[in-house]
């Protein structure tokens, strides 16, 4: 009929201490695991400066975090700021103008749709990223 396989497992006794609460002579402890922290990205003031005030509206604050973060994959790619996983990657001005034209678009295509706080942010963060594309061209 069907063969049977003889099962075989370990048990291993991982207690530091025995019944009597000494320490057991043959306890190896567990190496504790080493937890790995991201680097820390500095950021330069270009960012800082460019962080949009707080909006009394919850949609303003999430337009302007979005705007954000178009911004910071546009400074990254400029070299201005480091990557959060890999540090400093060299810059890449094809990316770089993408995210640019990208909230370019996003500004024509929100025209007279926003509040003067989001207009205000929009054209600081374009102004600034397009300025900084545009030494980054000059030096290559």
């Amino acid at each position: 009929m069907s063969e049977e396989k003889e099962v075989t497992f370990k048990v291993s006794d991982r207690r530091q201490f025995n019944s009597d609460g000494t320490l057991r002579n043959d306890f190896e402890p567990e190496p504790e695991p080493v937890a790995v922290a991201a680097p820390p990205v500095a950021e330069p003031e270009a960012v800082a400066a460019l962080a949009p005030e707080p909006e009394d509206e919850p949609g303003e604050s999430m337009f302007a975090e979005f705007v954000m973060e178009l911004a910071s994959n546009a400074m990254m790619m400029l070299g201005l700021v480091e990557h959060p996983q890999y540090g400093r990657i060299p810059p890449d001005p094809e990316a770089a103008r993408h995210y640019i034209e990208l909230i370019g678009m996003l500004k024509d295509k929100t025209r007279n749709n926003l509040t003067p706080a989001e207009q205000r942010t929009l054209d600081e963060i374009l102004g600034t990223l397009r300025a900084q594309y545009v030494g980054l061209a000059q030096r290559r």
